[in-house]
């Protein structure tokens, strides 16, 4: 069986976690599986260490076209990050 990650707070319910993804999915190491386990980790109540990820911010995207525009035309918006 593949240990658990450092950054786990509550390895038992991990385990549970992932034994209930294992359960659901064909195949197991899968993103949707994945992906699923560490939701039901989360609703379970399990929480991760460590330092939080920086989430968003403001960046400047280039029009189509020549990319000839104007800087007051210019948008920023935010996109998600990591």
């Amino acid at each position: 069986m593949a240990k658990t990650p450092d950054n786990v707070a509550n390895p038992a319910l991990y385990a549970k976690a992932k034994a209930k993804a294992k359960r659901k999915f064909d195949v197991y190491p899968s993103a949707y599986a994945n992906a699923y386990m560490v939701k039901e980790y989360k609703n379970m109540g399990g929480k991760y260490k460590g330092k939080k990820m920086n989430l968003g911010g403001s960046v400047e995207i280039q029009a189509r076209g020549c990319g000839a525009i104007m800087p007051a035309k210019q948008k920023k918006t935010r996109v998600p990050r990591g």
